[in-house]
């Protein structure tokens, strides 16, 4: 169940495409360079060996300072933001992107989003572009573009293992107005403004940035400062996090509900109120419902929009808990998105949920999730990962705030997602399958929803993969969803693959942050089937309805001629209200043959019987 991180706005470099170097820049172009370098310098560029800026930001509608130190001769940068739940900073120190968030948890990211977003900030925040080589970019003529009755010279600019970035630049005064870019499936446009000369350089002192997904960003500076020491601000701070504990002892270990293969807590304490039911989710952040946020009395403020899986966005705002507590385990003074799970990924669930605990959670212990026991264990860093037989240790890189591990899919080796939050095994995104045409045939259906999150449904084909090889494990004939969607994470060109629940589900699943691995041990459900729903039904909770929200072509379902907008009210004689969504999904995943008689009211309020024989059509 992936959603948007937090942090996610806060750097301001973007990507589409990577470079393998300089090239010759044209004359016309070289013109254009020369313009904007005299439009903005009135020193040599080699003189100036740093930048330091500082000044307000309104950032996800949270107001705040900001700062910022670059380090011109080496392309150095960091970013200090002061602005709630927003607050930490991030940076690229030559090898490494990295981010500190407000608690003081240092990630370094090995994602390709963050590497080449802070690589294009760099270059764009120490100026490689006004140098003689335009910083050994290549650059290109993007022709004139108009916008709102104003023309713009436009440059696009390469950096050397970055992305295209399109200057826009004023022929009235040569000076940058806006960059637009794109970084996968998101766009952004930066407007500078309010140049001002000091120290003999034009610098904007007021930006803006739009994203396509709704979030934005303003800065205002009122100081600036060149060639001032920076080299201490540059460094990557180390992880300074001091805000746990487990009561008691070293570890602590609580029971969980193991429901639509995801993993749910049932006695979280916020502020000394619950119990409340939580989902463990390592593709997310913390979240509370309104209603929880409002049982605590805590304010909400600021507002971001979410990107998950589906098409569209969704808005979220912050809210302040001052301690967390899961068994014995307590972490104090966090920040958590509230977001209306009931009509976000809720509906697909069919029972109540209060929140989410994701990386920030899991970051700070070391955590083992026992699936056939239905038990976890939390016990203090840097603890020593559990030595049972047979265990494999898989390394795992962090890819924002999501850990990463190296696959192979049917003989094609991939990075994949370890999402704690999807209830599925084995997704493969649309980028992903589009290049890899032998692992896009082996899809049997046409495109039906597969599941539920953040931005709504998700649409894909589904079929087997004979092999999916993790570390040692080699996991046969799992079914597998091959996306058709156009928008989300799963059309995320840096995301090919994703491993949810219904794989993890086999193993005893360790999360070691502090050595950035995995410890997975077999259990004695490795081996079994895999289960789905065999009637080609996708049902939601809508309004407490079991109601239809898409039906596989060539299913059970699609023979008994349900159709979207149908709901179940009565499974095999007994009201559909005494069984909860989770309860009739199992049912309708039943071995091949069993009969379920349906009772269905059509969305003219027309009730029918229907009879599903189900079958395995994948």
């Amino acid at each position: 169940m992936k959603t948007q991180s937090f942090a996610i706005i806060l750097g301001f470099g973007l990507v589409l495409r990577a470079s393998s170097g300089a090239a010759e820049i044209p004359a016309p172009t070289k013109l254009l360079l020369d313009e904007l370098r005299k439009a903005m310098l009135a020193r040599p560029v080699g003189s100036i060996t740093s930048i330091a800026t500082s000044g307000s930001i309104e950032i996800a509608g949270l107001p705040g300072r900001v700062q910022e130190w670059d380090d011109v001769r080496a392309a150095r940068f960091r970013t200090a933001i002061d602005a709630g739940a927003m607050s930490g900073s991030n940076g690229w120190d030559g090898k490494n992107a990295w981010s500190q968030d407000y608690a003081g948890l240092t990630t370094i990211d090995r994602g390709t989003f963050g590497r080449m977003a802070a690589i294009d900030q760099s270059y764009l925040a120490n100026l490689r572009y006004l140098r003689p080589d335009a910083g050994g970019a290549t650059v290109v003529y993007g022709g004139e573009r108009s916008d709102n009755g104003l023309r713009y010279d436009v440059l696009a600019v390469t950096p050397p293992d970055g992305t295209e970035i399109d200057l826009w630049l004023d022929p009235r005064t040569h000076l940058i107005e806006r960059e637009t870019a794109a970084i996968g499936i998101v766009s952004q446009t930066t407007v500078l403004s309010n140049y001002r000369r000091v120290e003999g350089v034009t610098y904007p002192f007021a930006t803006t940035v739009q994203t396509s997904t709704g979030n934005s960003l303003s800065l205002h500076l009122s100081a600036l400062r060149i060639n001032g020491e920076v080299s201490d601000r540059i460094r990557v701070p180390q992880s300074d996090v001091h805000d746990f504990t487990i009561s008691g002892g070293e570890s602590t270990t609580v029971p969980f509900e193991l429901i639509n293969n995801h993993v749910y807590l049932d006695d979280v304490m916020l502020d000394g109120h619950g119990p409340y039911r939580f989902v463990l989710d390592s593709g997310g952040d913390y979240i509370v419902t309104p209603q929880v946020a409002a049982s605590l009395g805590s304010k909400t403020a600021g507002a971001l929009r979410l990107q998950g899986v589906g098409d569209a966005t969704e808005g979220a705002a912050f809210a302040h808990i001052g301690q967390l507590t899961v068994g014995n385990a307590v972490i104090h003074n966090q920040y958590t998105l509230v977001l209306p799970i009931a009509t976000s990924f809720g509906v697909a669930e069919g029972l109540h949920i209060d929140g989410m605990v994701g990386y920030q959670f899991l970051a700070r212990f070391l955590t083992t999730i026992e699936y056939a026991n239905a038990k976890i264990t939390l016990s203090l860093p840097p603890g020593a990962p559990p030595a049972s037989t047979g265990a494999a240790v898989i390394p795992f890189s962090i890819d924002g705030s999501i850990p990463r591990i190296d696959v192979v899919v049917d003989g094609v080796p991939a990075s994949a997602e370890v999402d704690t939050g999807n209830r599925a095994g084995l997704e493969l995104s649309s980028p992903f399958i589009a290049t890899h045409p032998a692992l896009a045939a082996l899809a049997k259906t046409q495109p039906g929803v597969v599941g539920f999150g953040v931005g709504g449904p998700a649409f894909a084909r589904l079929g087997r993969v004979p092999t999916l090889q993790i570390g040692p494990y080699s996991i046969a004939n799992s079914v597998a969803s091959f996306s058709s969607q156009s928008n989300g994470a799963l059309a995320d060109p840096f995301n090919p693959v994703n491993i949810g629940g219904a794989i993890w589900r086999r193993f005893d699943v360790t999360f070691d942050y502090a050595r950035q691995q995995l410890v997975l041990t077999k259990n004695e459900g490795f081996a079994a089937p895999f289960s789905y729903d065999r009637s080609g039904l996708f049902l939601i909770d809508a309004g407490g309805a079991h109601t239809v929200l898409s039906v596989f072509p060539g299913t059970p379902a699609a023979a008994a001629g349900l159709a979207k907008g149908d709901v179940v009210i009565a499974v095999n004689g007994a009201p559909a209200s005494n069984d909860s969504l989770a309860a009739l999904r199992a049912l309708l995943s039943g071995p091949t043959g069993t009969v379920v008689r349906l009772r269905i009211r059509g969305p003219g309020g027309r009730e029918r019987e229907s009879t599903l024989t189900l079958s395995d059509y994948v």
